[in-house]
């Protein structure tokens, strides 16, 4: 099932097409995701989104608003949303700090 999630994950997935892929039910579906990782898929499901986004920001120079639709995220209003309450700070802000980030680390490798 996760296998499944990380290779459709910008897709439009369902909890059917992610039992599915493993061949149980619905119900056996989100009982197993609850029991091993304590969530349930679609939050598995948006939290990879989100972290691959995060990715995405820190290494490329995509739009935000390409970043949220590679994601599977949707508009970037909804992206802004979930990305906050994800990181606690705006998609932007989150590239800013670790462009910042990166700045410093080679400043300081430049004087070693």
């Amino acid at each position: 099932m996760l296998i499944y999630i990380h290779e459709h994950f910008w897709e439009k997935v369902t909890v059917k097409e992610i039992s599915s892929a493993a061949f149980i039910s619905e119900r056996e579906c989100f009982r197993t995701f609850r029991e091993c990782l304590h969530t349930t898929p679609l939050e598995y499901l948006r939290n990879y989104r989100l972290q691959q986004a995060c990715r995405m920001l820190t290494q490329g120079q995509e739009t935000i608003t390409a970043v949220s639709h590679a994601c599977g995220l949707g508009s970037s209003s909804y992206f802004g949303k979930v990305f906050r309450g994800y990181t606690g700070c705006t998609p932007t802000e989150y590239r800013r700090r670790w462009q910042d980030i990166a700045k410093l680390r080679q400043e300081s490798d430049s004087f070693s």
